[in-house]
């Protein structure tokens, strides 16, 4: 059985059109997972969303928890890693796919020469074979072509007990110049503007155009113009899956 995820429709169903860049293939992040994995020791799953497979490599953090041995890597054909998803504590798993489709929206809105700049970074309590949980820190990369997120990058690693109390809700972080963003931060600020967000609540509330028009002293066309807008800024077909999706990244 796969662990619920609400949220990851809306990045399964994607038209997945376009290709990476070659610059950095699968082959040449699978490279990078590997990597990471005996640098680190750390857990590297690269998970390929158009194809929906799994490229796992072990470190020592995959014998520390009892999900893979040390030095070995396989490939699942399932776009689920149950292994270590069934081990995350089950209020910070909702919050690990809460703050990805926060991450998947924001990188979207951004040029595809930018996306790569962004990545990921919170705590999640993951249990161990004695059954305790443990801090460790996660890394979410994403890598797209023009139109779609098509790899995502899961880096799972030991953090230190000065830090095992920081990242609870996620911070993006811009590698370029170490601008942060906290999940409040990002999600109203770069993605909707204030009277987006304000029609957007309304339309939620079930209202038409002409009766937000009314309530909030402008015309009718210019809440239409705002509906569209909202709908480009956020990816989606219509408004009602606005609403979900502003909903889940907690903008409404």
């Amino acid at each position: 059985m796969k662990p619920a995820n609400p949220y990851s429709d809306e990045i399964l169903n994607q038209a997945f059109a376009g290709e990476l860049d070659p610059k950095m293939s699968l082959e040449k992040y699978r490279h990078v997972a590997f990597i990471f994995s005996v640098l680190q020791n750390s857990l590297a799953i690269l998970t390929d969303l158009k194809s929906r497979k799994n490229y796992i490599y072990h470190g020592a953090i995959s014998e520390h928890i009892g999900i893979g041995k040390r030095m070995t890597s396989e490939i699942s054909e399932s776009i689920w890693e149950e292994s270590i998803l069934n081990c995350i504590h089950p209020d910070d798993l909702k919050s690990k796919h809460e703050m990805e489709l926060q991450l998947f929206h924001y990188i979207k809105n951004k040029p595809p020469e930018e996306r790569l700049n962004y990545y990921l970074v919170m705590k999640v309590r993951v249990r161990e074979k004695n059954h305790f949980y443990i801090p460790l820190e996660l890394k979410i990369f994403y890598a797209s072509s023009a139109d779609s997120i098509q790899l995502a990058l899961y880096i799972y690693s030991f953090t230190s007990a000065n830090h095992a109390d920081q990242n609870t809700h996620g911070t993006i972080i811009n590698s370029s110049n170490g601008e942060t963003f906290s999940s409040v931060d990002f999600q109203i600020k770069n993605i909707l503007s204030k009277r987006e967000i304000e029609i957007l609540k309304e339309i939620a509330r079930g209202n038409a155009s002409k009766e937000i028009s009314e309530k909030l002293y402008i015309s009718k066309n210019t809440v239409d113009r705002h509906r569209q807008n909202i709908i480009e800024k956020l990816r989606v077909k219509n408004s009602t899956e606005a609403c979900h999706a502003a909903t889940l990244m907690g903008i409404i």
